[in-house]
């Protein structure tokens, strides 16, 4: 056992406001069987939708009747692709969001409203400034993050209300097209720009791989090369830059393809490409070339197991090929090579035990990578780390 001292994390990509609002539900990640699962969700009040997330789809699935038996439920896959509720859950939510009550089943609508979808997550559940603070705190102590991106700001008074608090220079935010346009000029100067969603995700194996998952899906893009291309350079004429979620190696070409277009137009400003997991060599050194950021989540290499019965192996072995990104394609931890959780999970140890110890070793990076493309700029704000190298574990000293 050693004892380390780190600066504390930047998390580069969270969802704080979705996180915030579902600090209090149940997460199901660790609970693997469903009979115990749908045991504490009877204990649940009957009078309130109740929230749970951390669902792996792909260990179990809740049949209609079980749903039927419980309180008024939300149940919230573990990458935020894909829910389920049950029909008293579905009578609080239909006034306020019909279209999403009539379509949420319908896994390519899903897919394809993906933005939507976390908006719906991240509006109803109350985040008053109580909460909100609370949550921070949270994740400082808990987790060892200091400091947030939050990738879907959803709208312009909870940005007002991070603006006016304590932690107005710990939390930053990006917006959905919609929202971003909604937002008052003040606002959108500040902000770090614009989000996008280019494909799925692997839970829900929808992610725009170059071959079918093993399970018989075919990853899909959300749009067509030239609507993309559109909504990137409309990003970046009225924003700081543009952030865009790929994770199959079709979504990240294709964005490369469009920043070509748009750096040919002298359009400059930031591209960053968030998630990035099946990026091969040549795309690699193209990005590189762009001026392209990546943002990656050493958290995911966990990918490569959890989810070997569906990503096939060719992918599987190249998911988070941090070693090629840095020794081959030149991209540099902490300049073009950031990193964040999705809050999938959240924190320090998990992703740094999957930085020192992956599944493969294309995945791995040393503790000094990880700290420039993890931890934020203030060095004087440390926090204390125990590894154990035997065990492969990490833990935050009084944790």
């Amino acid at each position: 056992m050693k004892q380390i001292s780190i600066p504390y994390l930047h998390d580069h990509h969270s969802h704080f406001s979705l996180y915030a609002g579902l600090a209090s539900a149940l997460n199901i990640k660790e609970m693997k069987d469903k009979d115990q699962v749908l045991d504490v969700l009877k204990t649940f009040p009957d009078d309130q939708l109740n929230a749970v997330y951390g669902w792996n789809s792909g260990s179990f699935r809740f049949s209609d009747s079980e749903l039927e038996m419980l309180p008024p439920v939300l149940i919230a896959n573990l990458s935020l692709h894909g829910f389920v509720l049950n029909s008293r859950a579905e009578k609080m939510l239909q006034d306020e969001y019909p279209e999403i009550i009539r379509n949420y089943k319908n896994v390519d609508w899903c897919e394809e409203h993906l933005t939507e979808l976390v908006l719906f997550f991240s509006r109803i559940f109350p985040t008053p400034l109580e909460t909100v603070l609370g949550y921070a705190k949270f994740l400082e102590t808990k987790f060892g993050i200091y400091e947030t991106e939050d990738m879907l700001l959803p709208s312009e008074d909870f940005y007002q209300m991070i603006k006016n608090s304590e932690i107005s220079d710990r939390i930053f935010f990006w917006a959905d097209l919609k929202t971003f346009k909604s937002l008052s000029g003040d606002t959108q100067k500040k902000i770090k720009g614009v989000k996008l969603f280019t494909d799925g995700a692997n839970g829900a194996a929808t992610a725009a791989i170059g071959e079918p998952y093993i399970t018989g899906e075919k990853g899909f893009l959300t749009y067509p090369d030239k609507v993309l291309t559109e909504l990137m350079e409309e990003s970046v004429e009225i924003s700081n830059g543009v952030a865009i979620h790929a994770i199959g190696d079709r979504a990240i070409d294709q964005i490369i393809s469009a920043t070509e277009i748009l750096r040919r137009n002298n359009l400059t400003k930031p591209v960053r490409i968030e998630h990035c997991q099946f990026i091969f060599e040549k795309s690699a050194k193209k990005a590189k070339d762009l001026g392209i950021i990546l943002s990656l989540q050493p958290n995911f290499n966990e990918d490569s197991i959890i989810y070997a019965d569906r990503i096939p192996r060719k992918y599987v072995e190249q998911n988070n090929p941090f070693r090629m990104l840095i020794d081959k394609a030149g991209f540099i931890p902490g300049k073009d090579l950031i990193f964040g959780s999705d809050g999938m999970p959240h924190g320090v140890e998990f992703a740094l035990e999957q930085s020192l110890w992956p599944p493969f070793p294309i995945q791995k990076l040393e503790l000094s990578e990880f700290v420039d493309g993890y931890c934020i700029s203030d060095k004087t704000r440390l926090l204390s780390l125990q590894i154990d190298d035997q065990n492969r574990k990490v833990k935050i000293s009084g944790n």
